[in-house]
């Protein structure tokens, strides 16, 4: 979805900057693939219960994925005589599809159009056929032009919860539970909305949405800590143990201030997770701006990759990480209401339909948001029967892979950060140590907050944090940090006794750092367990078949890129 952040990773209210949910990568439960042949039959039957839909570039990848076939007719499709042994699943496919008839009726039902695109299946390798690369996703009906309208959304067919917000729900969520989650909490919020829904069963409006949704999820939560050192990556790990804690945490909270009367206070930690974790796949999130807002594109146009993700790594909670995420989404909304809006809140929208589009890294996909109204346009032209692919901004690997359970091996958007670069230079490179023997009050020089900095982190943080961009040139920051630190008494003096000068690269001080930079990548390479030519191989021997295994190779394999990257550029 953005099974989507992310996305988008993961959306503005009247303008919904598509930070595509947490989505992108998830879903549905144990139900199989309709079969149109004895072959396909033979093909999936073993796999279904394993593989994960998946695909190159980024995909959000739906455990035990099911052909999802949006128009009644195909989902109806007859499909051959099966062996006494195929009962089972022969039920489960009648299963899955009549959850899928009700859910395209539903979607008419409450005018949710979309004339050109239906979901489906598609496999990958050979033409579509099912096989290793299941996935679900949406396909071109028609040929569609970019900047056509993919989906048309109504604002009432959407699960939505704004900034500020009083609670919607108070027979089943306690106001204190409400206040408690607050604002910061804004997953736990649209969990319980959501979980709200679901309790109602066919009393529900979503009844037929929530069905369908997937009933297990990969994130990177949900790895077990031997899946999570595959990574080879200490940042994987950190954000692996926080999206657990935060599942803890909004668990504890409801069983502490469930309503004594609410079947949330026997609510099962799973329960919650997977309400988490819908939402982290799929919620779309923006602001809701004015008419002169939306005329700057309502987004710092002028925002660094490296430079806000580097913000999102060294946020000091989970909230705010997505709030430097919502700045690097390279999806651009307007609103083409007539109305001059001037609330600022923040909305945070699950929309179904729209969320069953996969992911591919791009410059932008556009939304158009009426006050009654969603409208989602396709980013570049696609022809019949083609996947339709949208972008859920321009987020790195570990976002990917911790909001939707993919990576997308050729990201651009792709950083690396050596977590504790400054000290391994002191002392480890004889350069800088005897720099900084002469001049021990060189780092202090660091502690300051750089003018029109976004991130409020000084010039000694930027040295910490070591953050690489996808072709391994250093964050700006970094590299005139390292330039003041490597400064030998006299280019200090030269420049001013200051940082100040050294904001500009060149000359002998640049090669120094460039040099101590080097080291550290190459130190770095050296100390992960594989090489990027062992990974191809292994990608071959042990990704064939396991999903998190190939997703750990391709995230580790993009790193190790860019540290050679770094490497190679840094090399004078």
């Amino acid at each position: 979805m953005f099974h989507v952040a992310s996305t988008l990773s993961p959306a503005m209210r009247c303008c919904v900057v598509a930070s595509t949910s947490y989505a992108n990568t998830t879903m549905h439960g144990r139900v199989r693939l309709a079969h149109t042949s004895r072959r396909h039959r033979e093909t999936t039957t073993l796999s279904r219960r394993r593989r994960r839909r998946r695909r190159k570039g980024g995909r959000r990848h739906d455990v035990d994925a099911v052909v999802v076939v949006a128009a009644a007719a195909d989902v109806n499709a007859t499909t051959d005589s099966r062996d006494d042994g195929d009962d089972d699943d022969e039920k489960k496919d009648a299963s899955w599809k009549s959850v899928q008839n009700e859910y395209a009726a539903w979607r008419v039902e409450n005018d949710i159009l979309a004339p050109n695109v239906e979901v489906a299946h598609v496999g990958g390798g050979g033409g579509g056929e099912i096989g290793d690369d299941l996935y679900r996703g949406v396909k071109a009906t028609s040929d569609i032009s970019a900047g056509d309208d993919l989906v048309r959304l109504p604002r009432r067919a959407t699960m939505l919860v704004i900034e500020g917000q009083k609670n919607p729900h108070e027979t089943f969520i306690s106001d204190e539970l409400w206040a408690k989650a607050g604002d910061e909490r804004w997953a736990l919020r649209v969990a319980l909305v959501l979980l709200y829904e679901k309790s109602l069963g066919r009393d529900s409006k979503f009844h037929e949405y929530i069905e369908q949704l997937p009933k297990s999820f990969e994130n990177l939560g949900t790895w077990t800590e031997e899946e999570i050192r595959e990574l080879q990556y200490s940042i994987g790990e950190k954000l692996a143990k926080e999206q657990r804690l935060e599942n803890e945490k909004a668990y504890e909270l409801i069983r502490e201030y469930a309503r004594e009367d609410s079947s949330l206070r026997s609510i099962e930690k799973e329960e919650v997770n997977w309400a988490l974790d819908v939402v982290r796949s799929r919620v779309f999130s923006g602001k809701i701006a004015d008419q002169e807002a939306l005329k700057r594109k309502l987004l710092p146009r002028a925002l660094s990759v490296g430079t806000v993700f580097a913000s999102w790594l060294t946020a000091q909670t989970t909230e705010l990480k997505w709030l430097c995420v919502f700045a690097l989404l390279a999806l651009v909304v307007f609103d083409s209401t007539k109305e001059n809006d001037v609330k600022t809140d923040t909305a945070y929208v699950l929309m179904p339909l729209i969320d069953a589009f996969n992911h591919q890294t791009m410059l932008k996909t556009e939304f158009e948001f009426t006050n009654s109204e969603f409208a989602l346009k396709s980013p570049k032209s696609y022809k019949k029967n083609e996947e339709v692919l949208i972008s859920y901004g321009l987020m790195p690997n570990d976002e990917l892979l911790l909001r939707y359970g993919f990576v997308d091996d050729q990201n651009v958007a792709d950083t690396y950060q050596f977590e504790g670069l400054l000290p391994y230079l002191t002392q480890n490179d004889p350069a800088l140590k005897e720099n900084l023997e002469k001049n021990p009050k060189r780092i202090e020089a660091l502690r300051f907050i750089p003018e029109g900095s976004l991130e409020q982190l000084t010039l000694e943080d930027a040295a910490w944090r070591g953050a690489l961009v996808s072709d391994g040139t250093a964050e700006p920051n970094l590299s005139w940090a390292l330039r003041c630190l490597y400064a030998t008494e006299s280019e200090w003096t030269n420049a001013g006794g200051s940082c100040d000068g050294f904001r500009l690269g060149g000359g002998q001080t640049e090669k120094k750092a460039s040099l101590g930079l080097k080291m550290a990548c190459e130190h770095r390479l050296q100390e992960m367990e594989t090489t990027y030519n062992q990974d191809q191989g292994l990608l071959k021997e042990k990704g064939e078949g396991n999903w998190k295994m190939r997703q750990a190779i391709l995230y580790r394999m993009r790193k190790k890129k860019i540290l050679s990257d770094a490497v190679k550029r840094y090399s004078v």
